[in-house]
C-alpha cells in the first residue's frame, strides 16, 4: 500500500497548524485531527524537528486505524511504504531505516518510511496570537514530563518522581483520542494537582483522523504517538528534561505465553528493545533529551508494593485503568467496572494488588476467580486467561523463560529481564493459589494456598 501524506496550501487551522491529507491505495481520504491550540498556549512556537515527529507519529497512527489487516494475505501484515512531509528531509532521511525497524517491529507490518519537503510550513503563528500565547505568570520551569495514561503504572511513576524529587516540578502529558481516555486523566490529576499543589501541568494531546471510522482496531501505533507527544513537550522545556514513560517490566517485555503470540499479537508498546531503537532515532534527529522508563525492571507488584506514597496511591487505584478490552461490557457481569478482569493487563493488575491485600472480584466486569469466566470457555474473552494458565505450565525454568524472551527481540539485561519474568509469574501463581477456584488453579498448575 503506497500512501503520502501532504499539507495543503490553501488549508490552515485557526490554531496556526496547516490542514494534513493523506493520501493513498486501499486508504479512505483522511486529514489528520491534531487540535495544536493548547500546545501553543503551552510551548509558544515548536521546535521545527520536534513538530515534525509529532506530525509523524501523528499520520502513523492515522494510517495504522485505517488500513484494514483483513485484506493481506495472513489477515495481519500490511506493506505500508509512507511518505511523510518534513521540514528537513535530510535529516530524516537518514533515520528513515531505523524508523522502520521502530514501526515494523511495533505494529507487525512491513514499514518503508521515505520523507517529501513539506509543501509549507506545517506551523505559522495564528494571527489571534494574543489570545493563544502562554500565560506570563505560569511557571515554565519543569524537571521532567512524565506521561499521564489514565493506567496504575503512569501514575505510580508520577507519584515516585514527585516524592523522591520534593522540589522539582513535573509537566504530565496525555493522549486521548476522540473516544479516549481523557476523563480518567483529567480525574488523577485533579487529585494529584491538590495533592502536590504547584509541582505539576498536565497537557492532553488529541490525535485522531478524520473521518473517524477506523477499519482497524487493533492500535499497536498509539504507543509512538504518545512517546512523541512526552518528547515534544521535553525537547520545548530543555535537552536535560527527561522523559519518563513508566511501564511495568512484564508488560513492557510482554513475553508471548503461548506460541501462537510469539508474533505481534503480544503488544510492544514499551517492549526495550523498541525503546532502544527509539532512542536511536531520537539521537540522530537531533534529540537529545533521555527517554527513560524508570518501572523496567519491576513487576507490577513490585511497582504497587514500593511505591514512595503506598496511602496515596490505595485512593487512586480504583480510578486508573489498566484495561485493553474496557469497551467490551455487553457480557460483563459488573458493567459500571472500569476494568474488564480478563485481559492479561487486568490480570496482572489483580495479581499485582493482591499483594497489598486490595484484589476483589467485583471491582472487575468478570471475576476469574469465582468461575464468571473459565479456562474452558469457547468465548474468545478466555482467550488471555488460557494464555496465562499455558504459561503459568509451561515457564517454570530460566531456560524456557530467556527462549520465549529472546524469541521477539535482542533484550538486555537478558538475565535481569529473566529474573524479572519469574517473579511476574510468582505473583500471578500466589494470586490464583490465595484466590482462584478449583478450576483455575488445576488449569494453572497451581496448588490451594495453605491459606486460601
Amino acid at each position: 500500500m503506497k500512501i503520502s501524506a501532504h499539507i495543503e496550501t490553501d488549508a490552515r487551522n485557526d490554531d496556526g497548524l496547516a490542514s494534513v491529507a493523506i493520501r493513498g491505495t486501499d486508504v479512505e481520504d483522511l486529514e489528520l485531527d491534531l487540535p495544536f491550540a493548547d500546545l501553543y498556549r503551552v510551548f509558544g512556537t515548536p521546535n521545527p524537528t520536534a513538530l515534525d515527529l509529532l506530525a509523524v507519529a501523528a499520520i502513523c497512527y492515522a494510517v495504522d486505524k485505517s488500513t484494514a489487516r483483513d485484506g493481506t494475505s495472513d489477515e495481519w501484515t500490511r506493506q505500508l511504504e509512507v511518505s511523510f512531509p518534513v521540514s528537513e528531509p535530510g535529516r530524516w532521511a537518514s533515520v528513515a531505516q531505523d524508523l522502520d525497524v521502530v514501526l515494523t517491529f511495533l505494529t507487525g507490518d512491513v514499514w518503508q518510511t521515505s520523507f517529501h519537503r513539506a509543501e509549507t510550513n506545517l506551523f505559522v503563528a495564528p494571527k489571534r496570537r494574543r489570545q493563544l500565547a502562554r500565560n506570563p505568570q505560569e511557571p515554565e520551569t519543569f524537571e521532567a514530563v512524565g506521561l499521564l495514561s489514565g493506567g496504575l503504572d503512569s501514575l505510580i511513576g508520577t507519584i515516585d518522581f514527585l516524592e523522591e524529587h520534593p522540589k522539582s516540578r513535573m509537566m504530565l502529558v496525555g493522549h486521548y483520542d476522540f473516544a479516549g481516555p481523557k476523563s480518567q486523566q483529567d480525574g488523577i490529576y485533579e487529585l494529584l494537582r491538590a495533592k502536590f499543589p504547584g509541582r505539576t501541568k498536565l497537557v492532553q494531546v488529541r490525535v485522531s483522523q478524520r473521518p473517524r471510522k477506523n477499519a482497524e482496531t487493533s492500535l499497536r501505533s498509539r504507543s509512538i504517538v504518545f512517546l512523541a507527544s512526552g518528547i515534544y513537550a521535553a525537547v520545548e522545556l530543555g535537552a536535560d528534561v527527561p522523559l519518563l514513560a513508566p511501564e511495568n517490566g512484564i508488560i513492557a517485555v510482554n513475553m508471548p505465553l503461548t506460541p501462537s503470540r510469539l508474533g505481534s499479537c503480544s503488544t510492544r508498546t514499551m517492549h526495550p528493545f523498541y525503546l532502544t531503537a527509539l532512542r536511536e532515532v531520537f539521537k540522530d534527529l537531533g534529540i537529545q533529551n533521555a527517554l527513560v522508563n524508570p518501572l523496567e525492571l519491576k513487576t507490577k507488584g513490585e511497582c504497587v508494593e514500593q511505591c514512595r506514597n503506598l496511602s496515596l496511591l490505595k485512593s487512586l487505584i480504583p480510578r486508573t485503568v489498566s484495561c485493553s478490552h474496557a469497551s467490551r461490557r455487553q457480557y460483563w457481569k459488573r458493567k459500571s467496572a472500569p476494568n474488564c478482569g480478563y485481559c492479561f493487563p487486568c490480570l496482572c493488575r489483580r495479581a499485582s494488588v493482591h499483594a497489598a491485600g486490595l484484589d476483589s472480584g467485583k471491582d472487575y466486569g468478570i471475576d476469574v476467580c469465582s468461575n464468571e469466566l473459565t479456562v474452558d470457555s469457547s468465548a474468545m474473552s478466555a482467550d488471555d486467561l488460557r494464555a496465562v494458565t499455558s504459561g503459568l505450565r509451561r515457564f517454570k525454568t530460566d531456560a524456557s523463560i530467556r527462549k520465549a524472551i529472546t524469541g521477539v527481540a535482542p533484550t538486555e539485561p537478558l538475565d535481569a529481564y529473566v529474573n524479572l519474568v519469574q517473579r511476574g509469574l510468582t505473583e500471578l501463581r500466589t494470586w490464583i493459589a490465595d484466590k482462584g477456584s478449583t478450576s483455575l488453579r488445576r488449569a494453572a498448575d497451581v496448588p490451594m494456598s495453605g491459606h486460601a
